[in-house]
C-alpha cells in the first residue's frame, strides 16, 4: 500500500521492494531520501507499521501512549488529529479519520 501510494498519488518512484524471498524489504533505492512533500503520508498509511518517522522512532511504544482526539488549531482547515502523549510530554501528532 505504501509503495502504491508513493507511485500513484505522490508521483515518485522512491519506494520499492528490495531483496528476494524472505529477505524482501520495502525501502528507498540506494539510500535515497524521499523527495515528495507527501512522504509523511506514506508513514501514516503503512499497514504494518514498518515505516517510522525519524523524530519519533524508538522514543516510545504504542502501549505507553495516551491518545487524545482533537482539532488542529494551527491551520484554518481545522484538521482532525490525534495527539499521543506520555505523561505531560507530547510524543507525536497523527492525522485521524473522521467520517
Amino acid at each position: 500500500m505504501c509503495v502504491r501510494f508513493a507511485t500513484e498519488v505522490a508521483g515518485v518512484q522512491d519506494l520499492g521492494m528490495l531483496g528476494r524471498g524472505s529477505g524482501e524489504e520495502i525501502g528507498t533505492y540506494v539510500e535515497k531520501l524521499m523527495t515528495s512533500e507527501l512522504s509523511g503520508n506514506v508513514i501514516d498509511i503503512c499497514p504494518v507499521g514498518a515505516l517510522t518517522s525519524k523524530p519519533f522512532a524508538f522514543k516510545a511504544r504504542n502501549w505507553e501512549l495516551k491518545g487524545t482526539e482533537t482539532i488542529d488549531v494551527t491551520d484554518a482547515v481545522g484538521s482532525n488529529i490525534r495527539i499521543d502523549s506520555r505523561g505531560p510530554e507530547v510524543m507525536r501528532i497523527l492525522p485521524r479519520l473522521n467520517e
